[in-house]
């Protein structure tokens, strides 16, 4: 388990770091896209790809965010709370939360299929296929939903809150 574990937070990390390449060329491409049309230009593809990478990046980091804490939390009620109580606050709502990515995932493969099968397009002048863009969801969140099992299985101390990992910390 402490293998399987240790490959999911590595995959948080790759994906977070892909996120962050993602967030930096959209960036690019948006700056592009100014100094393009400030010289008087026309170009239809800039701001779609840059929304897609933007969302595909929110997708593909959320696993990191979660891993590092980045979420947002109930901190003034597990103040109040025993340990006992704070552990099982963390298990439902950990639980709650790897269901509700389980479910995105399921909706978001559906949709990406049906999107490859019937190679539905975007509506701009680009006609972009859908699929690559719907694909961020499901890998996403089911990428998420497993870093949640690791971070159930640590609440619970099943495994150490760190996983030793060569040259990642």
């Amino acid at each position: 388990m402490r293998t399987l574990n240790a490959w999911i937070e590595r995959l948080s990390l790759a994906c977070a770091v892909f996120a962050g390449t993602l967030l930096a060329a959209s960036i690019l491409v948006i700056a592009w896209m100014v100094a393009y049309r400030t010289l008087g230009y026309q170009n239809s593809w800039e701001l779609e790809t840059s929304i897609d990478m933007m969302v595909a990046a929110v997708f593909l980091g959320s696993p990191y965010t979660l891993r590092t804490k980045g979420h947002v939390g109930m901190e003034l009620l597990e103040a109040l709370l025993t340990d006992s109580g704070r552990r099982r606050l963390a298990v439902f709502g950990q639980s709650i939360g790897m269901l509700v990515c389980l479910y995105l995932a399921w909706t978001g493969f559906g949709m990406t299929l049906e999107a490859y099968h019937s190679g539905e397009r975007s509506l701009g002048v680009w006609q972009a296929l859908l699929w690559p863009r719907y694909a961020a969801l499901p890998v996403g969140m089911t990428l998420t939903a497993l870093q949640y099992l690791v971070e159930i299985q640590k609440t619970l101390g099943f495994v150490s809150a760190r996983p030793k990992m060569r040259g990642i910390q």
